[in-house]
């Protein structure tokens, strides 16, 4: 093989390898702001109602018209601690906040 072939090779991997990357990085880092302090006091009402909207809909669980809040929009947030560093995290949280191990 020449220089030219080994070259092309390891462009072709790196443009094949570094989306999946890329995109793995950025969900994990969304699953870390899902799992926010200011989120869930944001979803406890602390800083009053949320405005009806498509885009509060979506991200809080209201019906298409945005009138009937899930159970967690007006209620606490329960939590649970992590098992390895006993962070505590709210209970519909997948991984620990702190040390990212699976919760429960």
């Amino acid at each position: 093989m020449d220089g030219e072939t080994i070259f092309r090779v390891l462009v072709g991997g790196v443009l094949a390898v570094a989306p999946t990357l890329l995109f793995l990085g950025l969900w994990r880092g969304l699953m870390a702001l899902r799992d926010d302090d200011l989120v869930n006091r944001t979803m406890s009402g602390e800083f009053g109602t949320i405005p009806d909207s498509p885009i509060s809909a979506m991200m809080f669980g209201r019906n298409a018209v945005g009138r009937e809040p899930t159970p967690m929009s007006g209620a606490r947030v329960e939590r649970v601690r992590c098992s390895s560093c006993e962070e505590p995290n709210a209970s519909y949280a997948e991984f620990c906040r702190n040390c990212l191990e699976k919760l429960r």
